[in-house]
Formats: C-alpha cells, structure tokens, sequence
C-alpha cells in the first residue's frame, strides 16, 4: 500500500436533498406552516419570487437563503438583510445547517430546518395563537390588543397595575414572545 495523502470521498446521503428538505414556521404569521425546499436554492424572504415567502416586519425581501450542496450539505447565507439572519441565536452572514436547526428573520420570525414527510402548507390546520393561556389571561391578552395601558386593563377587570404586570409576564413566558407589541401582534393573528 503506497504512502500519502488521504483520498477524499464525500458521504452522498440521498435523503439529504432539497426535495426532500422543508422548514416549519415555529413563530411568525406563518406560524404552524410547513413549507417545503425543492430547489438547490431557495431564498427566504418577502419577495413574491421567494421560496419561503414570510410577509413579517422586520423580513428584508430577500432576507437569506438555503444552498444545497453536494454530500447533503446545506449553507444558511445571510443576504445583506436588515435585521440580520440567526441560527440557533447567533448572528450568521454563512454557516452550515442541520437538521433542527432554527433559523431566526427579523423580531418575529423563527423557522426550523428539517428533512422527512412534508404536509403541505395549504393542508396544515390553523393553531391558535393564544393556546395555552388561561381564561384570565387571554382577557389581560385582548386588552392588550385593543392599546390598553396596564392601569386601564387593572380598571376594566377590576384588578391591580401589578397583578395585570404579572399576568402579562406569564403569557410571554406561555407564549415565547419578548414584548407587548409582540402580544398586540399575536393578539391580531388569534381574530383572523
């Protein structure tokens, strides 16, 4: 056997196309959306020409986009977007992805990557944006919809500035959202 350098020989996994690729819209307008990747490239952004079109503030129109290589690798490239372009919360211009990786556009949107049996979007049931919150909560919720200050939703429901405070702190943590336009904005989805 003659000495030298190691012959490189890629793993080629057929399973690991873009055909068989997809991202699920875990927070966002699109959220519970499964969208699937058929291309060597798909851009993510707002541009109607877009393979996963997100029409969320904060999203550039062409925010980022998913480069399938060969030997199943796959790039997440940031495209000069605004906002920035996130994975698994640190900011990213190129990094390789895998599977389960999240991918965050923007203050609203966070995507996760994946391979698998994709249901197409059309076909994903409506969740409701509000799901897990208690009666009270969606209350204190709808309120916040509507522009109220916490001491006007304390009056309307009889209760104190504060104990509206602690509510509201509860639903942000229930619902993984960071801020009360946020909530305004989920708020919105849930009456759709």
């Amino acid at each position: 056997m003659a000495e030298g350098p190691t012959k490189i020989k890629p793993r080629v996994s057929s399973r690991r196309s873009a055909a068989a690729a997809h991202v699920e819209v875990l927070a966002g307008l699109r959220r519970g959306e499964v969208v699937p990747l058929d291309a060597a490239e798909c851009i993510i952004g707002r541009s109607s020409k877009a393979a996963v079109r997100l029409e969320d503030d904060g999203v550039s129109r062409q925010h980022a986009k998913l480069l399938f290589g060969e030997a199943g690798i796959v790039n997440l490239v940031d495209l000069g977007s605004t906002n920035g372009t996130f994975l698994n919360g640190s900011q990213v211009d190129v990094a390789l992805i895998r599977e389960g990786d999240r991918i965050e556009l923007g203050p609203d949107v966070v995507l996760r990557f994946g391979y698998g049996t994709v249901v197409r979007a059309e076909a994903t049931p409506k969740t409701d944006p509000l799901e897990g919150l208690s009666k009270r909560e969606r209350e204190v919720a709808a309120l916040v919809g509507e522009g109220l200050t916490n001491a006007k939703i304390g009056e309307r429901l009889h209760i104190s500035p504060y104990t509206v405070m602690t509510h509201l702190s509860n639903i942000y943590g229930k619902l993984e959202i960071p801020s009360r336009a946020a909530l305004a904005k989920r708020v919105s989805e849930a009456q759709r």
